[in-house]
C-alpha cells in the first residue's frame, strides 16, 4: 500500500509540470569554464536539460522566446505567423497577431504588458495591448535622417522604461534604430566599432576630420540581436565578427564590456538573468554564460548528434531565462523549446556572484569556499576569496588567492598593505643596519690604510684578475665607459677569445632563465608550468645567431672588415647592460606594486636602448663603416634575416609534404601486402 501511494504521488508531481525529466548525470555534453590562467577546463555540470516545454498549442517554427516579469512565456512563431502567450504550465492564454503577422522574428513585453512584435516580412513593428488588440504599427521611418537607402527589415525589438523602441533591422550598419511611442525617428543608437588595425591607426594619425569623411572607411558590422535588462541597459550581439561580439551599452551608446569578451562569431541570441548574468547561444547549440562584468562562467550544450537527446539542438534561435534561473531555448528545426535547470553548483555560484557584485565580499566567502572545494581551478572564485580576505585585512591570504586568480590589481593592493606593514615595523632596523655597515666599512678602510690588513686579499684578487680567461670575462666592464675603444681592442688586439664570448652567451641564457623565474608576479606574463628548456634556448639564441649570420653575409658583400669571429664576440659584448642589470631588475620587481611599475618598465627600456646603441657602435667599428653605411647595413641585415626565415619555412613545408607523401605510400604498400 505504501509503495503504491509513493508511485501515485510521484506521478501526480510529474503531471503538474509540462516537461520530460532527464537525469543529471546523463547530460549529452560537457560543461567547461575558464581557469585562472585563461585556459578552458572541464567543470561540474552547470545546467541540466529537464525536458521540452509542453503546451496545448501548435509550435511550428519558434523564432523567439520572451518571459515577462510575471513568468508568462511568449513565443514568436513564424510557422503559425503569430505570437502565443503561455503560463508556466504550458496552458495557452492568448494569441497575438493572427491574420496580421507575416513573419514574426522577435517579441518584447513592456512593464505595461503591451506586446511588441518585430515582423520581418511585413517590414513593421506591431504593438498589441494585453488583451491582444492591435494598438499601433511602426513602419519605416520617413525622417530624412533615416536615409533613403536604409532598409527597414525588423528582426528583434526591445522597449525601455521611457517607452522608446529599439529595433534591430537587417543590415543596419548605422546601429540600432530608435523610435518613440508615436513612431517618430529618434536616431541610430550604439553603432558597432570596427576592429582597430594599423591602417585605421595611421589614418586617424595623419588625416583631419574632413579628410576622414571623404576616405573609404571599413563599414562596421550590423548588430544582429538585442535585449534589455531591468535597469534599462541595452545589450546587443553581432554575428560574423570576433570583435565586440557582445556589447553592454551606456546612455551614450558606448560599450561597457571588454572588447575581446569572446571570439565566438556565430552567436544567435542573448538574454540577461536577474543577477545581471549574460546568456548567449550560438548556431552550433553552444550556450555561454557570463557574469555582469563579462567574465566567462560556463560553456555547455551542443549540436544534435542524431541521438535525439535533450540538451542538444539542430537550429537554435532564441534563449530566455525565467525568475528561477531556468533557461528556455527555442529550436526552429525541431519546433520545440527546451528547458534547462541550474544545478546546486550553479545556484551556489549565482548566490556568491550576487553578493560579490553588490560588494558583500565577506558575506559571499562561504559560497566561494564551497565552489573551490568542488573546483579548485575556478578563477573567479579565487578573486572573490581574495577580496573577502582583503576586506578582513588578512592580506597574506588575500595575496595568495589573487595570485591563484591571476588578478594583478588585487595582488598589488594586498602586497602594498603587506609591504607597508613590514616597513613600519622594520624600516628603522634596516636603516640602523645600513649605518652600521657603513661605519664598519669605513673603519676597515681606515685600518687597512694604516696597517694594510686587506693587502693579502687584494693580492689574491689581482692574481685572479690577471688570469687570461677571467680578464677576458671582466673586459665587459670596459664597455660601460669606452665601448668604441673596447671594440678596437677586440678587433685589432684580439683582447677577447671565442671561449670567453661563449661563456658569456651561457651566462646570458642562465640570466634569461633567472629573469623568467625571479621576475615579480605583477610583471611576469609567463606560466612557469609551461616552461620548456629547449624552447627557451631557441627563443633566445635563434634570433641572436640569425643576426650574426645575416650580418656576416651582408657585410661580406658590402665590404665590411669584420670577421665572423669578430661579430660573434662583439654581439655578446654589446649586450653588457643586459648581462649586468637583467637579474637585479628582476629581483627588484618583486618589491614593486603596479603604482611603481614605471621603475621596472623604464629600467628594462634603458638596458634595451643602451644595448642597441652599443650594438650599433659594434657594427660600425668592427666593419669600419660610416654612420649611414652602418644604418644601411642594419636594415639589410634585418631584411636578410626575414629572407632566411622565409626560406627555412618553405623548406619545412616541402619536407613535411614529402614526409606525408612517403608515409602514405608506405601505408598503402603495407595495406595491400
Amino acid at each position: 500500500m505504501r509503495k503504491t501511494f509513493i508511485v501515485v504521488f510521484c506521478l501526480l508531481l510529474i503531471g503538474l509540470f509540462p516537461i520530460h525529466s532527464s537525469a543529471a548525470g546523463s547530460v549529452p555534453y560537457k560543461t567547461e569554464t575558464l581557469s585562472a590562467d585563461g585556459n578552458v577546463i572541464e567543470t561540474q555540470t552547470a545546467y541540466v536539460p529537464i525536458g521540452i516545454f509542453e503546451n496545448d498549442a501548435e509550435i511550428v517554427s519558434p523564432e523567439h522566446v520572451f518571459i515577462d516579469e510575471n513568468d508568462y512565456i511568449y513565443i514568436a512563431d513564424s510557422g503559425t505567423q503569430s505570437v502565443t502567450k503561455f503560463d508556466e504550465q504550458g496552458n495557452e492564454l492568448l494569441k497575438f497577431g493572427e491574420g496580421i503577422l507575416q513573419q514574426p522574428l522577435g517579441v518584447f513585453v513592456n512593464h505595461e504588458n503591451d506586446v511588441y512584435v518585430a515582423d520581418y516580412a511585413a517590414e513593421k513593428v506591431f504593438r498589441f495591448s494585453e488583451s491582444g488588440e492591435l494598438v499601433m504599427e511602426y513602419g519605416r521611418p520617413d525622417s530624412p535622417l533615416f536615409g533613403k537607402r536604409t532598409t527597414f527589415k525588423p528582426q528583434k525589438v526591445s522597449v525601455d522604461l521611457r517607452g522608446n523602441i529599439y529595433i534591430i533591422s537587417e543590415g543596419s550598419t548605422n546601429g540600432i534604430i530608435q523610435i518613440n511611442q508615436d513612431g517618430s525617428f529618434l536616431g541610430f543608437y550604439g553603432v558597432n566599432n570596427s576592429r582597430p588595425s594599423l591602417l585605421t591607426f595611421l589614418q586617424d594619425l595623419i588625416t583631419t576630420q574632413n579628410q576622414k569623411a571623404n576616405l573609404f572607411m571599413k563599414v562596421p558590422p550590423a548588430p544582429t540581436n538585442i535585449t534589455i535588462d531591468e535597469k534599462g541597459l541595452i545589450y546587443t550581439i553581432t554575428s560574423g565578427t570576433d570583435w565586440e561580439v557582445i556589447r553592454k551599452l551606456n546612455i551614450a551608446g558606448s560599450n561597457m564590456l571588454p572588447s575581446a569578451i569572446t571570439e565566438v562569431s556565430n552567436l544567435r541570441d542573448l538574454t540577461i538573468g536577474h543577477i545581471g548574468n549574460i546568456y548567449t547561444i550560438g548556431n552550433d547549440g553552444k550556450i555561454y554564460e557570463y557574469d555582469r562584468f563579462g567574465n566567462l562562467l560556463f560553456i555547455f550544450g551542443g549540436r544534435e548528434d542524431e541521438t535525439n537527446r535533450n540538451g542538444l539542438f539542430m537550429q537554435p534561435t532564441s534563449i530566455e531565462v525565467d525568475n528561477l534561473g531556468r533557461l528556455y531555448i527555442a529550436d526552429k528545426e525541431k519546433g520545440t523549446v527546451q528547458i534547462f535547470e541550474p544545478t546546486d553548483f550553479t545556484a551556489k555560484l549565482h548566490e556568491g556572484l550576487a553578493l560579490y557584485a553588490e560588494g558583500f565580499y565577506v558575506e559571499s566567502q562561504d559560497n566561494w569556499t564551497e565552489i573551490l572545494n568542488l573546483n579548485s581551478s575556478f578563477g573567479l572564485a579565487h578573486t572573490a576569496m581574495g577580496q573577502a580576505f582583503y576586506k578582513q585585512q588578512q592580506y597574506d591570504e588575500a595575496l595568495e588567492e589573487f595570485r591563484l586568480a591571476e588578478n594583478k590589481v588585487g595582488y598589488s593592493d594586498a602586497y602594498w598593505e603587506i609591504r607597508q606593514s613590514w616597513m613600519q615595523q622594520n624600516l628603522s632596523k634596516v636603516f640602523l643596519l645600513l649605518v652600521g655597515l657603513f661605519i664598519l666599512w669605513s673603519a676597515v678602510k681606515f685600518v687597512d690604510k694604516k696597517k694594510g690588513i686587506l693587502q693579502p686579499a687584494k693580492d689574491i684578487l689581482t692574481k685572479v684578475k690577471n688570469q687570461k680567461l677571467i680578464s677576458e670575462l671582466l673586459f665587459i666592464l670596459k664597455f660601460m665607459k669606452h665601448p668604441i675603444d673596447s671594440f678596437y681592442y677586440i678587433k685589432r688586439a684580439n683582447k677577447v677569445s671565442v671561449l670567453a664570448a661563449t661563456i658569456l652567451y651561457i651566462i646570458l641564457f642562465i640570466e634569461y632563465l633567472m629573469k623568467i623565474y625571479w621576475t615579480g608576479f605583477l610583471f611576469s606574463n609567463r606560466s612557469l608550468v609551461d616552461i620548456n628548456l629547449f624552447m627557451e634556448i631557441g627563443t633566445l639564441f635563434v634570433p641572436i645567431f640569425l643576426f650574426i649570420t645575416a650580418n656576416y653575409l651582408v657585410s661580406t658583400i658590402t665590404d665590411g672588415e669584420g670577421r665572423f669571429k669578430d661579430i660573434y664576440i662583439g654581439t655578446i659584448y654589446s649586450l653588457v647592460p643586459v648581462i649586468l642589470f637583467l637579474v637585479p631588475i628582476a629581483i627588484v620587481s618583486n618589491a614593486l606594486t603596479i603604482n611603481e611599475s614605471f621603475i621596472y618598465t623604464f629600467s628594462m627600456q634603458i638596458i634595451t636602448v643602451w644595448s642597441a646603441i652599443i650594438l650599433f657602435i659594434m657594427i660600425q667599428e668592427i666593419h669600419n663603416f660610416t654612420f649611414f653605411e652602418t644604418i644601411r647595413n642594419i636594415l639589410v641585415t634585418i631584411f636578410t634575416m626575414l629572407i632566411i626565415v622565409l626560406v627555412f619555412f618553405v623548406i619545412y613545408v616541402l619536407l613535411d609534404q614529402v614526409y606525408d607523401f612517403v608515409l602514405s605510400i608506405i601505408q598503402e604498400v603495407i595495406l595491400r601486402v
